[in-house]
This record gives structure tokens, C-alpha cells and sequence, in this order.
């Protein structure tokens, strides 16, 4: 009996100053998922996945992680506030969130870039979860912090996009028959020809029969996509869907697989079909000023090497510029 009253007594006095150290929960943060999503001629997109376990009795609100970029060893870029969520009581949540990198601020940074194929890309991230007070639960810290790495490789991308050899067929005489009768309109078709090439050798029609954009007539456009990047990064792929836009304008959508590769550069050619109804004042002036501006948006599918990226890739294309007629 002596023994076990000296036992407890010890027990008690171990208990009241602390010599048994309690043991304070604590949330966790798992990144379950980092990877490269997408890349376009202009920046990478990289998509993380963040798993968190709160083991309280009341919920955890979060801002999210900051993560720093590092390219070739230089800090190119800093993200704050990504993927900032809340997770219940005694619960688990996961949240998907993407970063893009832009190629721009590394181009800015790394030296000698267009010398480069791949860049080694650093991704420090942190994660702070602040902690609130329980009062069931003494000795809380005031948050908790979480530190990540991730290292990808990236290609180098410096883009220059060009549309070359731009052309558009006038109409046939039965074609703008054709027109004419669907549209409800008496037409000479003979005048309405000379019409059709007039606007498109940029002249002024020498009679105004008809006005092209009234009569849905179907055009032959012809151009080619040139696309040559300017650093080493492979930019290889098989077809293109692309839109293209005149003075602001769509003009035609479609998908080319007519490739061919010279002198470092990719060359698409298309061939397509709009109505002349698109024949606003914006493109009409492409024909009297014998050039204008264009817009190129669009997709391929490039492989990347297994270790970056087993799938396939989507890579985006959003360029512009000025063109002149061939």
C-alpha cells in the first residue's frame, strides 16, 4: 500500500508540473500533385494539388502557399496567396490550383536563353496555416509552416510567328448566281465578278453592282503559318487548329495538317473557305492597303521527354502581327 500511495503521489506531482509532455495535434499538408499542364508560346503553366488533414475541433482558413521560381539559378518570379482554401473541423480537403510562369521575365533574366533548350526550373513553395485558439487544446502554436521543392525542366521558348504568301481566290460567275438567287437579289453575275476582283486587287470597283458582303459567296483564302523559335526548345507537332483574325476580325477556323519544317522554322500551310458576308470594312481595307494586322490563336500537341511529362501537352498559340499581301 506504501508503494502505491508514493506511486500516485508521483503520478500527480508529474502530471501538475508537466514532466509528461502532452502531445499538441497538428495539422498536415501534403502537395499529391505537381506537374507541368500546359505550355503556350508565351509562358508554362505547372498545376499543383494540395491535400490538408485539420485535426481540431474547428475549422482552418487558409491563404495558400508562396512559391518562388528559380530558371538556370536566377529568381525570375514570386507567387503569393495560391490555392488558399478552408477545411472543416476533424476534416480533409483537397484544392487543384495553377501558376503560369511567363517566358518573358525569364528572357529578361537568364543569359545566354536563346543558346538553351531546356531550363531547370526550381519551385521553393511555403505554406503557413495560422492556428486558432481551443481551449480544450493548450500549448497551440500560432500557426504552423510547410516547406516544399520542385524541380521540372522546361523548354526554352522565344517565338516569332509570321503569315506569309496570303492570298484570297475571287468567286465563279455561277457561284455568285447561285448566291443571288438565295439571297433573293437580281445580280449580273458577269459584273458582279469584276466586282469581286476589283475589291480584292484593292481597287474600286468601276460599277457598284452589288455590294460582295450582301451575297453569301463562298472565298478561297491561302497562307501560310510560319512559326520559328528563336531559342532551342523542340517545338515539334504534327497539326494545328488555328483561328485567324484580320484587322481584329475572325476570318477563317480550321485545322492543318499540311506541315513542312526548313531553315528552323515550321511552315503550315492552310487553305480555307469564308463567306463574303465577312467582308466588313476592317477586311476590306486588308485588300485596299495591300496588308494589315493579323491574330493567330490556336493549338498543337507536342510529346515532351517522359521525364517532365509522360502525356502529351497541349501548347497554345496566341500571336499577332502585320502581313502584307503576296
Amino acid at each position: 500500500m506504501g508503494n502505491k500511495r508514493i506511486l500516485a503521489s508521483v503520478l500527480l506531482l508529474a502530471a501538475a508540473t508537466g514532466l509528461f509532455a502532452f502531445s499538441v495535434p497538428k495539422p498536415s499538408a501534403e502537395v499529391t500533385d505537381f506537374r507541368l499542364e500546359a505550355i503556350s508560346l508565351r509562358d508554362v503553366t505547372f498545376k499543383f494539388v494540395l491535400a490538408v488533414k485539420n485535426p481540431y475541433p474547428i475549422a482552418l482558413k487558409f491563404d495558400g502557399m508562396t512559391l518562388n521560381f528559380t530558371v538556370e539559378g536566377v529568381k525570375v518570379f514570386t507567387a503569393a496567396n495560391q490555392g488558399g482554401f478552408s477545411v472543416k473541423a476533424k476534416g480533409e480537403k483537397s484544392n487543384t490550383f495553377t501558376v503560369t510562369l511567363a517566358y518573358e521575365a525569364i528572357i529578361k533574366l537568364v543569359k545566354n536563353y536563346i543558346e538553351k533548350d531546356w531550363l531547370d526550373t526550381v519551385v521553393d513553395g511555403a505554406l503557413t496555416i495560422p492556428i486558432p485558439k481551443i481551449a480544450a487544446i493548450p500549448n497551440l502554436p500560432p500557426d504552423v509552416t510547410f516547406k516544399y521543392k520542385f524541380e521540372k525542366k522546361i523548354p526554352a521558348i522565344k517565338p516569332q510567328v509570321a503569315i506569309l504568301d496570303f492570298t484570297v481566290k475571287p468567286p465563279t460567275k455561277e457561284q455568285i448566281a447561285k448566291a443571288a438567287v438565295a439571297a433573293g437579289k437580281k445580280v449580273d453575275a458577269d459584273k458582279a465578278l469584276g466586282a469581286f476582283k476589283s475589291l480584292l486587287a484593292g481597287k474600286k470597283p468601276a460599277e457598284q453592282v452589288i455590294d460582295p458582303a450582301d451575297l453569301d459567296v463562298p472565298l478561297t483564302v491561302s497562307y501560310t503559318i510560319s512559326l520559328k523559335n528563336e531559342a532551342r526548345g523542340p517545338l515539334s507537332f504534327d497539326k494545328l487548329g488555328y483561328e485567324l483574325f484580320v484587322n481584329g476580325e475572325s476570318l477563317v477556323v480550321g485545322e492543318s495538317s499540311a506541315l513542312r519544317r526548313e531553315e528552323g522554322r515550321t511552315l503550315v500551310t492552310v487553305d480555307n473557305v469564308f463567306s463574303s458576308r465577312k467582308l466588313s470594312k476592317n477586311v476590306k481595307a486588308l485588300f485596299a492597303d495591300k496588308g494589315g494586322r493579323f491574330g493567330v490563336k490556336g493549338s498543337a500537341t507536342i510529346k515532351l521527354p517522359d521525364e517532365i511529362r509522360k502525356e502529351p501537352v497541349a501548347l497554345g498559340v496566341d500571336e499577332s502581327g502585320v502581313f502584307k499581301l503576296r
